[in-house]
């Protein structure tokens, strides 16, 4: 009789929910990772979301409870012992079906502010314009040039050439030297040169100055010598004057090495017209429009940090 109420005793504490919690078996679940993901954060809290760890794919975890807050969370301990939270998309009941492959540890997540530069082609210094400036730009092309005659006949438009070396020095500013030729036949002076009803005239400049580039379009201020020769049968006669160009164009990048440009510049010479043919005559301002365009070849880097 004595053991009737041991017996009773048993039983209630057998059938409590608390013994019943206390020995059932944990669920067992499966860490499923993303496409193109090797683990998944394990969360603390769903407060602050702080990462206590980092389960690799297919790693086996005890399932000990659900949150449906947030999209719906579990509560799982790994094979370490640590207990988190991870998104319940990431967690199925169905074991791998090949053994899982060891993976490295990932590293630990970093504040964005305190994140490496990333390797590669992206960590390469860069220009303020987001990206890399070569070192040359070297142009050649057509140009054209509209010739002041100072009133002796009417403007001139000469045909010809143009080549420049733009050295970048920094971001924006560059040192530029540019040549040009332009050619011009049978310019008639014969209403105030007898006979002189057939020249030949060719220009040469050879300027330099500093070039100021804002991607695609640049200024520049050039200064140097034009060089004039005018010829015709039986004469040739030569000078040399100051001359400066002031303008600027634009630059379209076409290939990593290529580009191409085109530029208008208010061209200044003081040449003496006529004596380019012989003729005495005084020293004048030419007010010379020149239009240039063709191609861009870029060589180097120019390193900015």
């Amino acid at each position: 009789m004595r053991q009737r109420p041991f017996l009773l005793l048993t039983l209630i504490l057998l059938s409590s929910p608390a013994f019943a919690q206390g020995t059932q078996t944990a669920e067992v679940g499966y860490i499923s990772c993303p496409i193109r993901q090797q683990y998944v954060y394990l969360y603390q809290s769903l407060r602050n979301f702080d990462v206590l760890a980092s389960p690799r794919c297919e790693e086996k975890v005890e399932i000990l409870g659900r949150d449906d807050r947030l999209g719906g969370f579990l509560r799982v301990r790994t094979a370490d012992g640590k207990e988190g939270y991870v998104p319940q998309a990431y967690v199925t009941a169905t074991p791998p079906a090949r053994p899982r492959v060891t993976m490295p540890d990932p590293p630990p997540p970093v504040p964005a502010g305190q994140a490496p530069i990333l390797a590669g082609p992206l960590s390469r210094p860069r220009s303020s314009f987001g990206y890399d400036l070569p070192l040359l730009e070297v142009f050649g092309g057509y140009s054209y040039l509209n010739m002041d005659t100072n009133g002796l006949s009417t403007r001139r438009q000469a045909d010809g050439w143009a080549g420049s070396v733009a050295v970048n020095l920094t971001d924006f500013l560059a040192a530029e030297g540019s040549v040009s030729g332009h050619y011009k036949n049978n310019v008639d002076f014969s209403g105030i040169a007898p006979g002189a009803n057939s020249v030949a005239i060719l220009s040469y400049s050879f300027l330099a100055g500093p070039r100021i580039n804002f991607r695609p379009a640049f200024v520049h201020a050039l200064f140097g010598v034009d060089h004039l020769r005018g010829s015709q049968p039986g004469i040739t006669a030569a000078q040399n004057s100051l001359a400066a160009a002031f303008g600027g164009g634009v630059q379209w990048d076409i290939a990593s090495k290529w580009a191409v440009s085109a530029s208008a510049d208010y061209v200044l010479t003081r040449h003496n017209i006529l004596a380019a043919v012989g003729i005495p005559s005084a020293l004048a301002m030419q007010h010379n429009i020149r239009l240039s365009a063709g191609v861009v070849f870029k060589l180097g880097k120019l390193i900015t940090e």
